[in-house]
């Protein structure tokens, strides 16, 4: 059970020895992340999920973020009423979405092979909803420029639409449910593609893993660790207790619900002109809390 995550641990701290050294820059996670969410994780999507069984039970899986975001969306309304409007939106932000692209997947497929990139994808597709759609919506209404910022509903669906990874769910659940099969050349080179995948994730993670949130814990950061992870925590534990899966599947469920905040919230940042280094502060201690908190889920549950 440990040598997953000190093999994505070492991972990641390769790329940031080697960002901290000079042969890489933190820039260059900008065009490998992009690699990855365009080319190597829909390879790995489509490998994986056209030809896995899909239960009535995982149907139910892509509704857990979405409620996730609602839980934390309300509580956070009351819990940071009294900040300024534009450092709310970006703590609103912060509490709904997970990273599960740049992050759950090369553990999770590390500890639990196919079922685990299974499972963790048919909760990205609701994920995929709340950082594309509520999570965006959040930010432009309490942005500071919001009057230049309006996507409308044609430019939410054209969001959508060009999110190569939601593409390939959509097509992969497609072929799956068609019981159709893609064909062996392309399924082999598919595979090639995905197997960079776990290396170019983890090695993104090290380049734009960061220490400098230390100096955002006095500036609100506290009570939005605290509403993300409780919500979090309190939604899993139901999920452990309650949900009609087996353990394993209970188990995965539980360690997507406690991943970090979405990368989007950097860019998101940008454009609704929040405190960008904030939020890569936020970007930056969830990641790190939430590897050790599946590092404990994954032994004690």
């Amino acid at each position: 059970m440990h040598t997953p995550f000190l093999l994505s641990l070492f991972t990641i701290l390769l790329g940031y020895f080697l960002k901290r050294i000079g042969i890489l820059k933190a820039e260059h996670s900008g065009p490998l992340s992009k690699i990855v969410m365009n080319v190597t994780f829909p390879a790995l999507i489509l490998i994986t999920f056209s030809s896995s069984r899909i239960t009535k039970e995982l149907f139910l899986l892509p509704w857990l973020p979405v409620l996730s975001a609602l839980l934390g969306l309300g509580a956070g309304l009351y819990l940071f009423r009294r900040l300024s409007s534009d450092t709310k939106g970006l703590m609103l932000m912060a509490t709904m979405g997970l990273n599960i692209g740049l992050f759950a997947f090369p553990i999770l497929q590390g500890l639990f092979g196919d079922l685990g990139v299974q499972v963790a994808a048919m909760v990205d597709l609701g994920n995929a909803f709340v950082i594309f759609g509520l999570s965006y919506m959040v930010g432009e209404r309490f942005s500071p420029v919001r009057e230049n910022h309006k996507r409308g509903v044609w430019g939410t669906i054209k969001v959508f639409s060009r999110s190569v990874p939601l593409v390939c769910y959509i097509l992969a659940l497609f072929i799956n449910l068609m019981g159709l099969s893609l064909p062996s050349f392309t399924l082999s080179w598919l595979s090639i593609l995905a197997r960079a995948n776990q290396f170019l994730v983890l090695l993104v993670l090290g380049l734009v893993l960061s220490f400098g949130w230390r100096t955002h814990l006095k500036s609100g950061l506290v009570p939005l660790l605290i509403l993300r992870y409780s919500t979090a925590l309190a939604l899993g534990t139901l999920v452990w207790f309650f949900f009609p899966a087996d353990q394993v599947v209970r188990k995965i469920i539980f360690m997507c619900l406690i991943l970090p905040a979405g990368f989007a919230v950097v860019p998101y940042s940008l454009e609704f002109e929040y405190d960008r280094d904030s939020a890569g502060a936020i970007v930056n201690i969830t990641l790190i809390i939430s590897f050790f908190l599946m590092w404990g889920l994954a032994i004690f549950l």
